[in-house]
């Protein structure tokens, strides 16, 4: 007799990590306008190319977080609480580097490119915003399918549409969350900034600029 099996459940803090490509609405746009929406024939390199950039970003999160998974143009990825806690020097060099790599794979992908077109061209202009939060989440296993769930999901998931852009132009930063920050031991670090949300209510934390 088989034994019955059903979702594996574990609930924890955890550090939640998302690595979102800033412009990669418009580029995708773009690239459709180029080639058509009719796919069947040719796949066009741009696709190609966001693959590659999300690869660097997959791997680079590594070791310090693990991803949970890719969401369209970003990697959703955490750590155990326990961890990382006091280790902020640890993961903001971890996220540093991230953005070297993504910046680094990108110029790569560009140069190798044989293919030239004026919407894939725009590559270059696609660059990386970064939100992390720390809080209480529930880890659910359904078969090989593995699932973050819990407000402070919803809160990581809600920093991505912000007006940190209206503040700092359009740049690469790391928002880290208050809860974040205390976890890390990164009080102080950057500019304060805060966040509404009818859902969530206000989100302070603090915007460290990537150059």
């Amino acid at each position: 007799m088989t034994e019955p099996t059903g979702p594996v459940t574990t609930v924890g803090q955890r550090y939640l990590l998302l690595a979102d490509i800033s412009g990669y609405t418009g580029f995708l746009a773009g690239v459709e306008n180029a080639h058509g929406v009719d796919l069947a024939d040719e796949v066009p390199p741009g696709y190609a190319l966001m693959g590659e950039l999300l690869d660097a970003l997959a791997g680079g999160v590594q070791p310090e977080f693990a991803v949970v998974k890719l969401e369209g143009d970003a990697v959703f990825a955490t750590a155990p609480a326990a961890t990382l806690d006091g280790r902020g020097a640890v993961v903001l060099a971890r996220l540093r580097a991230l953005h070297a790599a993504f910046r680094a794979r990108r110029v790569a992908t560009r140069q190798a490119q044989t293919h030239e077109c004026s919407a894939c061209s725009l590559v270059e202009r696609l660059d990386l915003k970064m939100v992390v939060h720390r809080g209480q989440a529930v880890r659910q296993t359904v078969g090989s399918q593995t699932e973050l769930l819990g407000p402070a999901v919803n809160v990581a998931h809600r920093l991505l549409k912000n007006t940190i852009a209206a503040r700092i132009g359009y740049r690469p930063y790391l928002f880290l969350t208050d809860a974040a920050t205390e976890g890390l031991h990164l009080e102080g670090i950057g500019v304060e900034h805060r966040e509404e949300y009818p859902d969530v209510g206000t989100i302070q934390g603090r915007v460290v600029e990537f150059g």
